[in-house]
């Protein structure tokens, strides 16, 4: 008799099955799900990179103002041939709809957009976190308009310090009067610009070399003051001589080495500045109308009273509701100081070492002696000289060409940005190198009175535009400078010969020379920089220009 299967026995098999099946399929049905999502993802990690990749690339063509919304379909991709005309989904095979939209989020310069199935959301990022520095907020002056730089472009700030600077990052605040209007997100360019601004805050800072001596480059510590407060301890008050001096044009209490003196340059006659506005470059446009811009020639061939007068005149030129002036001897010394601190580049700054007088130019290193884009332009002859008529970089790092064009950034943009006194594009250029810069610093006479000599001023100017120093028969008679000036106390020995800090020029007014001047020429090389004094006659040259200075009083 043949043996079978029992009906019994077959639907306790066919159970057994049911149950491993039972038992067996969600795990494979969820590998198949994973897998399909796994193949999904990737298909959509392509569109994505294809979205992303089309917003950095335009970002000129999307709102630059807070909360505005803009969409990025498949369409718009496949349009601009970020994709192929016609887009399949990985799985399935089957093809995307063109009018689909792509989620995805994409940061770059300072913004952020997140891309979701409706829109993409326009998000601002700032570019510097709160300031937590001490450092008086900026006075903007009428027409001055506060500008942050998003790493391409220069932005029209709302005015608030997390959108606009950050002095503990080295991010001083930078405002600038236009010729345009332009409304808070849009682009600023070059050519909407007359005048441009950096801010110097209110501050004391640490004596370190009170007795004259000889005293290496050093970092300045210094301290941001509130408001118009003076918590130094350190006081000065003028004592100028007609005499052969070699003492001091001033007299000081409490002036020891790791004592506090609130900088000078914070006191204009009776008034106490917050801080004051210092043009980000040389002086360009015409003695009628002043003009502070990168990548033009200076002003050049005046005399100081002229100078003087034109770049007065701004206030009135521009609507200006505060004080223009030439710039102090004391006030360069402010931001020679400010530089040489936490908040600042602390070591020396590139030179400017366009023999052309090109505002805003750097040569690559302290020197300007190498010339470091002699590779990208290897036909060129520029590689044997120390200098060049336009300049090798520009003021935000892009290469200038031989013939003068400028070509695009350098894979290294502190090549050019290093020409500032904070290291990066925020600071302030042309203080070493470039033009030679008169500087509002007056030695008297043997009488003891204001020394005109070529300057060409028929009457004293005010006496609160210009610093005062003792009458001298020799240049290397530095004692006669003052605390805060940037001169006698940061002098250096070498060898035999005494100069700035760096080996940088340090010959003081003397004789019939009675004006300072600042910062060395394109020419000068090494011995060119923020620690550079010299003395000249006060008339006009083709290679002296000079800065403006701009500030809230009362």
């Amino acid at each position: 008799m043949k043996k079978g299967f029992t009906l019994v026995e077959l639907i306790g098999v066919i159970i057994i099955l049911a149950l491993i099946a039972l038992l067996a399929f969600p795990p494979i049905l969820n590998s198949i799900r994973k897998t399909k999502a796994e193949i999904s993802d990737a298909s959509k990690e392509i569109l994505y990179n294809a979205a992303s990749l089309y917003v950095s690339e335009n970002l000129n063509d999307f709102p630059k103002t807070n909360g505005n919304t803009f969409c990025v379909t498949l369409n718009t991709l496949s349009s601009k041939e970020y994709l192929p005309t016609k887009v399949y989904d990985s799985v399935t095979g089957e093809e995307i709809s063109s009018d689909s939209l792509i989620e995805v989020k994409v940061e770059n310069n300072n913004y952020t957009y997140n891309m979701n199935n409706e829109c993409v959301e326009y998000v601002y990022r700032p570019p510097f976190d709160v300031d937590n520095s001490g450092a008086n907020s900026p006075e903007l002056l009428n027409n001055m308009v506060p500008i942050y730089y998003n790493g391409e472009n220069w932005i029209v700030s709302d005015g608030t310090q997390q959108q606009w600077y950050s002095y503990d990052e080295k991010g001083w605040a930078n405002a600038v009067v236009l010729n345009t209007t332009k409304n808070i997100g849009e682009i600023v360019d070059e050519s909407d610009i007359d005048l441009w601004y950096v801010w110097i805050p209110r501050y004391k800072y640490q004596l370190f070399n009170a007795d004259n001596g000889s005293v290496n480059p050093q970092e300045i510590q210094i301290q941001f003051e509130s408001g118009t407060a003076s918590t130094g301890t350190v006081s000065c008050t003028d004592n100028i001589s007609g005499t052969d001096g070699t003492t001091s044009s001033e007299t000081c209490t409490n002036a020891s080495n790791g004592n506090w003196y609130t900088h000078p340059a914070f006191t204009l006659g009776t008034d106490e500045l917050t801080g004051f506005w210092v043009g980000k470059f040389e002086v360009s446009g015409s003695t009628s109308k002043i003009k502070i811009k990168p990548n033009v020639r200076s002003l050049r061939n005046q005399t100081v009273s002229s100078f003087f007068t034109a770049i007065q005149n701004i206030s009135d030129t521009y609507s200006l509701n505060g004080d223009s002036h030439m710039m102090k001897n004391m006030e360069w010394g402010a931001v020679a100081y400010l530089s040489h601190s936490k908040y600042g580049m602390i070591e020396e700054v590139y030179i400017n070492n366009s023999s052309s007088y090109y505002t805003g130019r750097s040569g690559g290193n302290v020197g300007g002696s190498t010339n470091t884009v002699a590779t990208q332009y290897p036909s060129d002859s520029t590689s044997s000289n120390s200098y060049y008529s336009y300049g090798y970089y520009t003021y935000d790092g892009k290469i200038v060409n031989y013939d003068g064009s400028i070509g695009d950034y350098a894979t290294d943009r502190t090549l050019g940005t290093k020409a500032s006194t904070t290291g990066n594009i925020y600071g302030v250029y042309d203080m070493s190198g470039g033009a030679y810069e008169y500087v509002m610093g007056n030695m008297v006479n043997s009488s003891g009175a204001f020394y005109s000599s070529l300057a060409e001023f028929s009457t004293p100017p005010d006496s609160i535009y210009y610093d005062s120093y003792t009458y001298g028969t020799s240049y290397t008679n530095h004692e006669r400078g003052k605390l805060g000036d940037a001169t006698k106390e940061t002098l250096k020995t070498f060898g035999s010969n005494t100069g700035g800090w760096y080996s940088d020029y340090a010959y003081f007014p003397y004789s019939s020379y009675s004006w300072f001047y600042r910062g060395g020429s394109c020419s000068n090389g090494s011995i060119a920089g923020l620690f550079s004094f010299h003395r000249n006659n006060g008339n006009a040259a083709s290679g002296f220009s000079a800065r403006a200075v701009a500030c809230v009083r009362g």
